[in-house]
């Protein structure tokens, strides 16, 4: 009996000791001793997309020259974003033949109080208005801050550039006076497909939360 007893100790030790060595799910990352969900690239969790920082300004040129952070797939096409400390820069690629917009405010913000950005064609000529969000509407806000813009229509698709400051002007109103380096902001967007009708309400629209790299 003591010689059963004491194999039936035995096992009851090495399967608790097998236990405390389970090894986390699929799909989870242990980090610092305590798993947590998140996608695993390079050996780290991905934190979603950035604005990222660049030394040197990018020229506005329509071209993807100088963004250092991935793009952002919205609507179909893509959205790159980057900043060096004082401009920002956005660089948009979709396929459609109208209006397209996009918009800054804090993460669950919105439309609503979001600096907008709306790129079009006047006839043939490149066109763009600064626009306040109100509620579900917008209306354009008294002051321009755009430096630089850049808007091409050609074979079915759209490409809007633009540079702008982090600070927004005061007095319009927005959610946020800016964008500050080490804090998360909600880029929405929106399109129409075929008119440049900026008051013509948009076919596709979405949002996504990012990050202003220090």
């Amino acid at each position: 009996m003591k010689q059963i007893m004491t194999v039936f100790v035995l096992i009851a030790a090495l399967f608790l000791a097998g236990c405390g060595q389970a090894a986390a799910p699929d799909g989870l990352v242990e980090e610092n001793g305590s798993v947590e969900n998140g996608a695993e690239e390079n050996g780290m969790i991905s934190s979603g997309p950035t604005m990222g920082r660049v030394s040197e300004p990018i020229l506005v040129d329509g071209s993807t020259t100088g963004y250092p952070s991935p793009a952002i797939e919205a609507m179909g096409g893509i959205i790159h974003l980057a900043h060096d400390g004082e401009i920002l820069y956005l660089h948009l690629e979709l396929d459609v033949q109208g209006w397209v917009s996009v918009g800054f405010n804090r993460p669950g913000g919105g439309m609503d109080g979001a600096n907008m950005i709306i790129g079009y064609l006047d006839g043939d000529s490149p066109a763009f208005r600064d626009d306040v969000g109100l509620g579900r509407n917008h209306s354009e806000a008294s002051v321009s801050a755009v430096k630089d813009f850049y808007i091409k229509y050609d074979d079915g698709a759209v490409t809007m550039e633009l540079s702008y400051p982090l600070v927004f002007p005061e007095g319009q109103e927005y959610d946020v006076t800016g964008l500050i380096p080490g804090q998360s902001y909600i880029l929405i967007y929106a399109a129409h497909n075929s008119s440049n009708d900026i008051d013509r309400n948009h076919s596709v629209r979405g949002s996504v939360d990012f990050t202003v790299e220090p």
